[in-house]
């Protein structure tokens, strides 16, 4: 409704009041108790409208301010030292300009680039973008309730009568800051094209190479050079009772060691392999035993439940740890911390490439053993 709605409106109700005033007078009587309320009400509704017309007049004596937020400058930042790496890579900006701080043979690149490069790894890797999250350098300490160990239960009670003591014992992982390297060597040739996003080609190449090396030590702890704990300590471990095939009875039993609270949110981890073996399962009379799934498109799910594949997860074969499913959100702590993004340009000249290096703090290790189930490929008993 526009001003002049407003002042026709107010007309409106004006004219009512007076109406109402002359029959009263014209009566020689007394307001009624309905025609009290009624001129109330009405001149609350005149009185109203004047104050929102005088604040209407004010508003449209003011102008405005022209300011830049933060966000306008972070993206401004951002846009400069995006062109500013670009162009560093391909030769043409001088060292020290947009932050490009200029070290022996080497160039350390603005923080900017290296949170592209953490954003994408979340992309790529879905157990690392699921985590929880402790992204600050150092150790963290993360408490937990040792379930084993918990007495505290719920038990009638009479007035004035002590209630019997439980106790619970409270434990903490500690996720640490363990050292990484992630080199991507990128042609000149390629560098001197003008038809290639040069910032988004560097950081996925990158980020590729982080979230790989972040999957193999989450998920496989067989490397010897192996840092990090990962899913390797988890307790909640169903025996394939083969080490070699995967039955479909093992991974209903695997589902449901996830009690009911941390179901949503839980999904399916193997190698593409493995997929393939689990898709393949077929009953006694050569059925397809996840039909259903298998006529919906195999849309990434096994029971119900997505399944994602890396190729770093263990494969099928003796004491390997072939299928994980978990409740990330829940039972997987993380940290990631960026230290720097360096270019490497004179070391790799001899191969026609340049060097692009992220050093990263990193750790990652079970929170909450309920939240996590491992099929281990073992003739134990299932």
């Amino acid at each position: 409704m526009n001003l002049k709605e407003l002042m026709e409106k107010r007309n409106d109700l004006v004219d009512q009041i007076e109406q109402l005033t002359k029959n009263v007078e014209t009566e020689q009587r007394a307001f009624t108790p309905e025609e009290d309320a009624k001129v109330e009400e009405l001149t609350k509704a005149v009185e109203d409208i004047d104050k929102t017309i005088e604040t209407c007049e004010r508003a449209t004596k003011l102008s405005k301010i022209d300011v830049k937020n933060d966000n306008d400058v972070e993206d401004n930042v951002e846009e400069m030292e995006t062109r500013a790496f670009a162009d560093f890579i391909r030769n043409k900006k001088r060292a020290g300009d947009s932050n490009i701080t200029k070290e022996d043979n080497k160039a350390v690149i603005p923080k900017t680039i290296a949170n592209k490069i953490i954003d994408k790894i979340k992309d790529i890797s879905p157990l690392f973008r699921d985590a929880e999250k402790y992204n600050v350098k150092g150790t963290v300490s993360i408490p937990y309730v040792d379930g084993s160990n918990d007495n505290i239960t719920v038990a009638y009670a009479s007035e004035f009568e002590d209630l019997d003591a439980k106790s619970t014992k409270l434990l903490s992982i500690d996720l640490t800051g363990h050292l990484a390297g992630v080199l991507a060597k990128v042609s000149v040739s390629l560098l001197n094209s003008t038809d290639i996003d040069l910032v988004d080609f560097v950081v996925a190449k990158m980020a590729a190479a982080a979230a790989t090396f972040i999957d193999k030590e989450i998920l496989d702890p067989s490397d010897p050079t192996h840092k990090i704990v990962g899913l390797s300590n988890a307790n909640q471990i169903v025996y394939a009772g083969s080490t070699s095939a995967i039955s479909a009875d093992v991974l209903i039993k695997l589902k449901n060691q996830l009690k009911s609270a941390f179901q949503a949110g839980a999904y399916f981890v193997m190698h593409p392999e493995t997929l393939t073996a689990v898709q393949l399962l077929k009953d006694n009379n050569n059925r397809y035993i996840f039909n259903d799934e298998i006529q919906n498109g195999f849309s990434g799910t096994i029971l119900g439940k997505p399944v994602y594949t890396s190729d770093q997860c263990p494969k099928i074969g003796s004491g390997n740890n072939a299928v994980f499913y978990l409740n990330p959100a829940q039972g997987l702590a993380a940290k990631l911390v960026e230290d720097s993004v360096t270019i490497l340009r004179e070391k790799y000249a001899t191969q026609h490439a340049i060097g692009v290096v992220e050093w990263l703090e990193l750790d990652a290790q079970i929170q909450n053993q309920q939240a996590v189930a491992v099929l281990n490929m073992s003739t134990a008993s299932i």
